[in-house]
């Protein structure tokens, strides 16, 4: 995997990390780092395991990460809240007497240990680096201005098309289309009429599915009343298509869109900055990856994929 492929996977991991459930982490032990308590909180012990208390904020700061759906759960349902509190006095329990039991000796957890440290200090970095951002109004009307086009109704058509038996009949019938005959008269009983608008992303029949890209940019291009030449769908059927109406682009106002802009400009921001962080990581630790060894070693009875 080249450096560029990596990047582009360490970006789609950080932007999609955190918004959800997550599981609970180990409760701190006692002697260790005081947990901050949200000013105003009334802390109380929700537990014991042995001399061991364990206190409602440390819960508490684990919902901090739950989604608006996770959250309302485990304000308003007493039933879903005792269940997560059990959840999670029973992983501290077991982490409890798994270390009495010297696992946490055992070189596979010792390895997922650092594993998962290495995950929680890269994250905290680049949510740091992130919590740096600010984006004002002003770039986000920037950024629509610039890109327009990408929030627009996309010009649109309505058509008919006549579904000749056979090659050989949507030649003879092309033929007469383009010495002047009407596209009703030629195709008579085998013009199929479609009621609904075609866009570029989306046909309107079925039959019209499959349409190679250039054969439909060439159809958006015709005017009224022309006809294509001979089209296949995704089935190998030869299809003429005649233009019955045309709809232009239309731009949507930003009052509109403006919620989809601030998003889509703010994932591309957490993009580049998170790219740039991993390319200064790079620079900064000395990386360098061996493609030419990782390729070599893969198993040489499996079946390649790019």
């Amino acid at each position: 995997m080249c450096k560029k492929s990596i990047l582009l996977v360490i970006v789609c991991l950080f932007l999609v990390s955190g918004a959800c459930f997550e599981t609970p982490v180990f409760a701190q032990a006692e002697g260790s780092a005081a947990v901050v308590i949200p000013e105003k909180e009334i802390d109380y012990v929700i537990a014991e395991i042995g001399p061991r208390k364990v206190y409602f904020s440390e819960v508490n700061i684990i919902t901090q990460k739950f989604n608006r759906f996770l959250k309302e759960n485990f304000e308003t349902s007493q039933s879903w809240r005792l269940n997560f509190i059990r959840q999670y006095v029973a992983q501290v329990a077991l982490a409890e007497m798994a270390e009495k039991k010297g696992i946490a000796e055992d070189k596979d957890v010792t390895r997922d240990i650092k594993k998962a440290t290495q995950g929680i200090l890269a994250e905290k970095l680049v949510t740091n680096k992130l919590a740096q951002i600010t984006i004002s109004e002003a770039n986000i009307q920037d950024y629509y201005q610039q890109n327009k086009d990408a929030y627009q109704i996309k010009e649109k058509i309505k058509v008919n098309y006549i579904k000749p038996k056979n090659q050989k009949d949507a030649e003879k019938m092309l033929v007469k289309l383009n010495k002047g005959q009407s596209f009703e008269k030629v195709g008579g009983r085998k013009i199929v009429k479609v009621d609904s608008w075609m866009s570029e992303g989306m046909p309107s029949s079925p039959e019209l599915e499959g349409l190679k890209p250039e054969d439909k940019k060439a159809l958006f291009a015709l005017s009224p009343g022309a006809n294509s030449p001979i089209l296949k769908n995704s089935a190998g059927e030869p299809l003429i298509i005649c233009i019955k109406e045309k709809q232009a682009a239309e731009d949507r106002p930003f009052e509109e869109v403006r919620r989809q802009v601030e998003s889509e400009l703010a994932r591309k921001i957490n993009e580049k900055v998170v790219t740039d962080l991993v390319k200064e990581a790079f620079e900064n630790e000395k990386v360098t990856i061996h493609d030419a060894i990782i390729i070599e070693n893969m198993p040489k009875n499996k079946k390649s994929v790019e």
